[in-house]
């Protein structure tokens, strides 16, 4: 990912990472390792991560209804990959 966003500075896209829960906080601390966070756009601001047993949930809940869904349902279930100081 960090090799898509240093070479296409300009392109505007969301990225998703998909991991089992257990893994979110690697994920969280791989993404945020300062030579991730430097890049323009920061890849913090852009990466998102999605538990792979709640993405599994959503797309059995939906079932075959799933080529009808926007892209955007995506987004609803992703969680932020930057750090929370608060």
């Amino acid at each position: 990912m960090a090799d898509l966003v240093s070479m296409q500075p300009n392109l505007k896209l969301d990225l998703f990472i998909v991991a089992p829960d257990e893994r979110r906080e690697k994920v969280f601390y791989e993404i945020n390792r300062p030579a991730f966070a430097r890049l323009k756009p920061p890849l913090p601001k852009i990466c998102r991560f999605i538990p792979y047993l709640e993405l599994k949930k959503e797309v059995e809940q939906i079932g075959n209804r799933i080529r009808y869904m926007r892209p955007e349902f995506i987004s609803e279930i992703a969680e932020s990959c930057e750090p929370d100081y608060t």
